[in-house]
């Protein structure tokens, strides 16, 4: 038996798996159900902590221009290719003002190898952030970089700012992978 304290309230319920890192069984789901709707009912978010929330995480880029996804060829591929058989390689393409982001994401086993180039070219530190944590590599002096064993889910690259150049950092949006 399982118990949680939440509002007041003291829950109990059992578990049929004892495993801690699972959580995607039909019991999961109905007792997240359940405990939202007591949680939105006995203690709902005030309106302006939501608002406040959103609003901090606006804030979250400020200094930092956004680089939108321009090109995705899982996204653009044609009735042709699916006939051709499973894609082994995913183009991504970001642009911000005066700036491309071009990405080639391979699938390796259970992870991911990304290649990309910045256009024009120009050294970077490109850090490629990911849910368990951020990868940082170099681009070299025609702006190309790689990163080996990333894992899969979404990712998003950053480019710091560009010492002298007066340039901001960029970001991409999140995309999975």
């Amino acid at each position: 038996m399982t118990y949680l304290w939440a509002s007041g309230v003291l829950i109990s319920y059992e578990r049929q798996d004892r495993r801690r890192d699972v959580h995607d069984g039909p019991d999961d789901t109905r007792l997240e159900e359940e405990l939202r709707e007591l949680a939105a009912r006995l203690e709902p978010v005030p309106d302006r902590l939501v608002q406040s929330a959103l609003d901090a995480y606006a804030w979250r880029t400020i200094d930092a221009e956004l680089a939108e996804l321009a090109f995705d060829s899982l996204a653009d591929q044609d009735a042709a290719a699916l006939v051709r058989g499973q894609q082994q390689e995913r183009l991504l393409s970001f642009r911000a003002a005066g700036l491309t982001i071009e990405v080639e994401v391979t699938a390796a086993g259970p992870a991911r190898r990304l290649i990309g180039q910045l256009v024009p070219p120009r050294r970077a530190e490109v850090e490629i952030r990911h849910r368990d944590e951020v990868v940082t590599v170099a681009t070299d002096e025609f702006g190309r970089f790689t990163a080996d064993r990333i894992p899969s889910g979404p990712v998003s690259l950053r480019l710091g700012p560009t010492p002298g150049e007066g340039r901001s950092a960029v970001v991409t949006e999140w995309i999975p992978i």
